[in-house]
Formats: structure tokens, sequence, C-alpha cells
């Protein structure tokens, strides 16, 4: 018999240091700290934070720890010289040196015609409810962290698999003060898991990846399964030439796309003839066809599955945002500085990513499908080309073809070279949007993705990856 796989991790994690500081706490250190100030105007963030994690691979728990810290940055001006100075350093000496500091690096300083001068005190922020408290139980996350685990790995040994994977759970107050007297504090807890199962031959390999403001809300048990599963049907791995394929992107692969599109939608560079969105004359594709009729994607905060920040950086509020409706691009992100240059309102960057889907179960999307590429996820993707946002990047961990609805046989993994502008505009039918995270790009960003049937997708060359 195998020795208990998390005999100790539980115990391991129950005495997890929590020393993060409290809203209350935040306000009044941010106080402090602008007392200190003898510049023109200052402003100071602060995030508490605390973060656990365990990671297993080869069938055994192979790392876990965790980390408590407290960060706080300051910036000091002068006209239009500012200087930044982070510490850690939570004593009055400590943040007394870090102001001192912050206000000689910028009487330094070059003057910046970009710099801002702080927002005023009176700004509407949304109500998110992205802190869950379960989540922040440290006794709790480490027990669920450690059941996850194991299941993971009993799962592996009982169909002869070899497992790996990561779970991170964290917590993170943060606050923003400006010597204009606005104050914002906000509450957020995350929890993240990913998996992978290989066959003992390391020929098949299957994954899965799950995220949300509360552990309870991963479904883990189904994430091990369908990684199971995955590595089961990519047993035998037929090679397909490339080109252009009818392609199914599961949500984790389909966020990865949506992510690289919403991080291209700035307005500055789309203006200065600098990106896929420009147009003659410092024009922009604001009000254009750029996707499928029914698409939209959009952020909003209070979205109680996947609810996001309230603020960011400079205490700026964010809230609901369309970017695409009805095909048509709607909004670009555009700084307070542009703003005040080009005369337009500022606009702030996502909170999270939503986009609206159809009315299956990924699950039961396939039924729909008559032949095409199922993609499980996508890895190493790269920039090729700003102007038309075409990308490069791989496929990873089980592509399968598709006829009549089922699964046909596995296909060897392909390099690709796509533009997620081609890929919205090409789609043809979607699931219900789930809570997913993408497998390359930013998974501490909330977002809730279909699965998507794509009417083509340029695979370049085959990959001999696994």
């Amino acid at each position: 018999m195998p020795e208990p796989i998390c005999s100790t991790i539980t115990n391991n994690f129950i005495a997890m240091i929590t020393g993060i500081l409290s809203s209350d706490e935040l306000e009044s250190l941010s106080k402090k700290i602008v007392k200190l100030s003898k510049a023109d105007w200052c402003e100071v963030g602060i995030d508490s934070s605390q973060s656990a994690h365990l990671r297993y691979a080869a069938n055994t728990v192979s790392t876990s720890g965790s980390t408590t810290n407290t960060s706080i940055s300051i910036t000091a001006a002068f006209g239009k010289r500012a200087g930044s100075v982070s510490t850690n350093d939570l004593s009055d000496s400590g943040l007394a040196s870090a102001m001192a500091r912050a206000e000689e690096i910028a009487k330094l300083a070059p003057e910046n015609e970009e710099l801002m001068p702080p927002l005023e005190s009176k700004q509407s922020y949304a109500r998110s409810a992205q802190y869950d408290d379960s989540s922040a139980d440290s006794s709790y996350t480490a027990s669920e962290r450690a059941r996850i685990a194991e299941h993971a790995i009993k799962e592996a040994r009982a169909r002869k698999f070899i497992a790996a994977g990561f779970l991170q759970t964290s917590v993170r107050n943060s606050a923003y003060r400006n010597s204009k007297g606005l104050f914002v504090a906000d509450q957020k807890t995350r929890s993240t898991f990913s998996t992978t199962m290989r066959s003992e031959d390391g020929h098949s390999s299957g994954w899965n990846k799950r995220a949300s403001h509360a552990i309870a809300r991963l479904d883990s048990d189904r994430a091990i399964l369908r990684a199971a599963e995955k590595c089961a049907a990519w047993k035998g791995a037929d090679e397909m030439d490339p080109g252009v394929y009818r392609t199914i992107l599961e949500p984790s692969a389909a966020a990865d796309i949506v992510q690289q599109f919403i991080w291209s939608l700035d307005a500055r560079s789309a203006e200065e003839g600098r990106s896929a969105f420009s147009r003659a004359n410092g024009a922009t594709a604001i009000g254009e066809q750029i996707a499928a009729p029914k698409v939209r994607i959009f952020s909003d905060p209070n979205h109680p599955l996947v609810p996001a920040g309230i603020y960011e950086g400079g205490g700026m509020p964010t809230g609901q945002i369309d970017w695409v409706k009805e095909g048509k691009l709607t909004n670009l992100m555009r700084s307070r500085f542009w703003a005040q240059k080009t005369n337009q309102k500022a606009v702030p960057g996502p909170a999270n990513i939503i986009m609206e889907g159809g009315t299956q179960l990924p699950e039961d999307f396939l039924s729909n499908v008559k032949e095409g590429l199922l993609i499980t996820s996508f890895w190493y993707i790269r920039d090729v080309d700003n102007q038309t946002l075409l990308k490069t990047g791989l496929t990873r961990d089980g592509v399968y073809w598709v006829e009549n609805g089922k699964i046909k046989h596995a296909v060897k993994n392909f390099r690709w070279n796509e533009s997620p502008i081609n890929v919205l505009k090409n789609i043809e039918d979607s699931s219900k949007q789930v809570v997913t995270a993408p497998r390359d790009g930013d998974d501490s960003m909330p977002m809730m993705i279909p699965m998507l049937q794509i009417s083509g997708f340029n695979f370049s060359s085959v990959s001999d990856a696994v």
C-alpha cells in the first residue's frame, strides 16, 4: 500500500501566518504616511497579502509554502517632477525614510509632461463581492489544497497515469490614498488550480485549469476527471497536415485569445497609428464591425461569478464597460493623460473579462459540431505583428479531431499563427460562458468565457511536443 499522500500537508499549513492588515489598519496607515509629505502632492498605495501554494508532481506532493507581506508604494511630486519609492518597512523611521527618499528623487528627476495630478476626493466606486470569507480561512484553504492534491494523485494512480499540478490561494487587502483627500480600499480572495495527467510512457497528456474568488467554486473534482479523460483520449495521436481548419476552442484556450485581444485595446496606440485599431488621420476602429454580430465582451466588477477590483492605479474607479457589443468595437482604454490631451473621457482598463455565449454547457456543446479540431489549451503565445494583432503560439495537452459531435481520434500538437481579431470575426457558435482562466496569460484576472467554434484557424506547422 502506498503511504498516505497528504499525511502532513494540512498540519503544516494550519498555523499559517495571518499578518494581513485590515481595511481599518490600511486607512490609518495611509493617513499616517501622507502626513509625512512636504511635497506639492503625494499618493500612497498599500497591498497587504498572503499567498499559499501546494505543488505535486510524479504522483507525490513536491513543494508547499506561504508568503505574507505588506508593501507600500509612495509617490511624491513637485510640479511636474515625481519620485517613487517602495518599501515593506512599516516602522515610523522606515516610513519617514521612504517619504524623504521619494521627495529627494522627485527634486532630482526631469520634468514629466505626462504627469497627472492626483484625483480629487469625490469618486464613485462599484461594490464588489470578490472577497470570500471561507477562502480567507487559512485552515480551511490548507485542508482544501491537501484534499484536492490527494484526489488528483489517487485518480492518476488508479488509471496508471502520472499527475502534476499546482494550487494557489491568496488573500489581498489593498488601499490607495492621496493628499487631495481621496481614499479607497478593497479586499480580494483568489484560488487557482491546474493539473496535468500524463501516461507512463509520456506519449499522452491531458490538462485542465480552474480559477475563482471562492475555493469552494473551483469544481476541482471535475477538473481532475477532465484532465484524466483527455489523457486517455489522446493516446496514439495522428499527425495532420498544417492548414486552416474549423476549430473548437475550449474555454481556457478561448480565454487566452480574448485576453490577448483586450490587452491590445489602447486608445493612444490606436490614435497614434500604432495598432490594429488605427485608421487614417488619427481615427480608430470604434464603431466598426470587428467581430461576429453576436459577440459581446464586457467588464463588470459587480458580476456575481467573476467579481473584480473596484479601482486601478491612482484610485481610478473601474466599472461596467462594453468593449465589443453586437460585434462592434465600442471602447478603447484611455489614460487620464491621453484623455486630457485628446479632450475625451478617461477609460480604465478591465477589472474582469466576460464574453457572452450560447445556452449549452461546454461539455454538451460538441454535440453540435459536424467536424473540426478541438483545442484544449494554448502555450507560449508571442507577438508577431502589432498592426494586424498577429500572434503565434502552440497547442498543448490535447488536440482532437471531432466528427458528428464525437471525438474521432487524437491529433499531434501544432504551432499556430493567428490574429485574435480574425478569431472573433470567424466565430460560428459558442457554448454557455463559464468561469475559466487562461493558461498562458494572466490568471489573476477573473474571466468568464464560452467554448468557441471558429470557422477557420491557421495552424502553421506540426509540433512534436506532448
